[in-house]
């Protein structure tokens, strides 16, 4: 059994929090409620909360590799999980402003070998809602080697399954969307998916410490994964390569934060395609944008209207990760974590309860975020 050790007491000499712009209390308050997470859920990681673009608080915890007795820094790159189809979301419409993709056009213009019957009746603008009726994860359809798959693998794995509804009429929230407008990305750059995202996104944004992960080229400063079980911590990770477009990015906390500033207004995109990612649907369709859920939140009580929440996690093998944009507040809360499984979805809306300084109201999540 290895033991978690936590490293925050030290990383909050490097990194003291007042230093970025909020008040000593607030900032000691955000860390003390994080290490009731690191003493009973063993969380590891590194989390971000920032208000106006302003970081409030940067902090880690835990290590980057319990055997080596490596701490975490808020300078590790993580595995992000499913937040990844917010960015492939974002590199389609900067594809679609660049006049090289239609969001309504047949998905078969793109993906030409895709079996005719999957392809009937499918666009973008469906894969990017999660209406399509694909099967959900590619799990289901084939076994996971340990290697780097091919896209041309993947599709063919894909081209074994069947739909479970008319696309358009439901929503079941599942990879093989993602897996497929990553291939759609690559067919029309004519790179690959981990080119063409540092293209579109990571190199216009300076994100220079994120990237798509292959066992062929990993990151140089990523910490390991880790899962928790009665028989104590241990390593445990994905293949990424089958997590095309859905799940292979890795990033920093510092990072993610370029990232979310750069939806809030028009410039790195169109006012027109920041509308169309951040509308939302009702319930029964997933409160689901392009690659970002929307809903909403309580705010204080000087505001008796409801806040608009923007939002996407990821959880896989070792790795979770959480970012909520709470538009009308201008606050940003990421966490990066690095061992499974806890409450991170709690722990998001605590800490964004106490740096607004709501967390002593009387507060409901049944209907919100």
């Amino acid at each position: 059994m290895i033991k978690v050790f936590v490293t925050s007491i030290a990383l909050m000499l490097l990194f003291p929090p007042f230093a970025y712009g909020t008040t000593a209390p607030v900032a000691d308050k955000l860390n003390q409620h994080i290490q009731h997470y690191v003493e009973d859920e063993k969380f590891q990681g590194a989390v971000l909360l920032a208000q106006q673009g302003k970081v409030l608080f940067k902090q880690a915890y835990g290590y980057a590799d319990i055997e080596n007795e490596i701490p975490n820094t808020t300078q590790h790159q993580f595995l992000i999980g499913s937040m990844t189809k917010s960015f492939t979301a974002v590199a389609v419409m900067r594809l679609v402003e660049q006049n090289k993709l239609d969001l309504h056009a047949p998905i078969a213009t793109y993906i030409p070998k895709l079996d005719s019957k999957l392809a009937s009746g499918l666009t973008l603008h469906l894969l990017l809602k999660h209406q399509s009726g694909l099967t959900r994860h590619l799990e289901h359809l084939a076994s996971f080697e340990e290697k780097d798959v091919t896209s041309s693998e993947i599709l063919g794995i894909i081209n074994t399954s069947e739909q479970s509804f008319k696309p358009g009429t439901q929503y079941e929230y599942g990879n093989l969307n993602y897996h497929l407008i990553a291939l759609i990305i690559e067919n029309v750059t004519g790179k690959s998916y981990a080119e063409a995202m540092h293209t579109l996104v990571f190199a216009p944004l300076e994100m220079q410490h994120s990237g798509v992960e292959r066992i062929a080229n990993p990151p140089k400063n990523r910490a390991n994964g880790y899962r928790k079980s009665v028989f104590g911590i241990n390593r445990d990770e994905n293949i990424v390569s089958y997590a095309l477009g859905s799940g292979d990015i890795y990033s920093t906390v510092e990072d993610l934060l370029k990232w979310e500033q750069a939806l809030y207004t028009p410039g790195f995109l169109s006012q027109q395609s920041i509308d169309l990612m951040f509308k939302g649907e009702n319930k029964a369709l997933g409160y689901y944008g392009y690659g970002f859920r929307i809903r909403e939140y309580q705010r204080s009580r000087e505001h008796n209207n409801l806040g608009k929440l923007t939002r996407h996690g990821g959880s896989m093998d070792g790795f979770s990760s959480n970012l909520h944009r709470y538009t009308d507040d201008q606050l940003t809360v990421i966490i990066l974590a690095n061992v499974r499984r806890f409450s991170i979805r709690t722990l998001t809306f605590e800490l964004k309860e106490i740096a607004l300084g709501v967390d002593s109201m009387q507060r409901s999540r049944s209907s919100f975020e």
